[in-house]
């Protein structure tokens, strides 16, 4: 909270609404800061984080992006980085599906580790 509210009103603005879509996609998310820049931990040990960068907002999807690359053809894509700006936003739902694509990879690769040390 204290993040995003010391950003400009449109920036934090951006950032409530994006942070509340992935808490409301991900029910037992905690709310976390790692490496200064604000995020998500879900139960299952998937992350999502966001922040300000010069000239705009980011969400770090991880590998995910990839599998929504038809989606996000009107924002850049840098590496496992969406970048946004608080006047072309990223959709909620979009959002909200990144965080439970997110989830559930995080589930298989804790279902596959768990086999491993069987």
């Amino acid at each position: 909270a204290a993040y995003i509210s010391a950003l400009p009103a449109s920036d934090a603005k951006s950032l409530r609404r994006l942070r509340d879509a992935i808490l409301a996609a991900a029910p037992g998310g905690k709310e976390e800061i790692s490496y200064r820049v604000p995020g998500v931990r879900f139960p299952n040990g998937g992350r999502i984080h966001f922040g300000v960068r010069q000239g705009g907002l980011s969400l770090y999807a991880g590998h995910v992006s990839d599998a929504f690359a038809k989606e996000l053809t009107q924002f850049t894509v840098s590496g496992t980085t969406i970048h946004f700006t608080s006047d072309q936003e990223l959709p909620i739902a979009l959002v909200k599906r990144i965080t439970r694509k997110i989830i559930a990879n995080a589930g298989e690769r804790a279902a596959a580790k768990a086999k491993k040390r069987r």
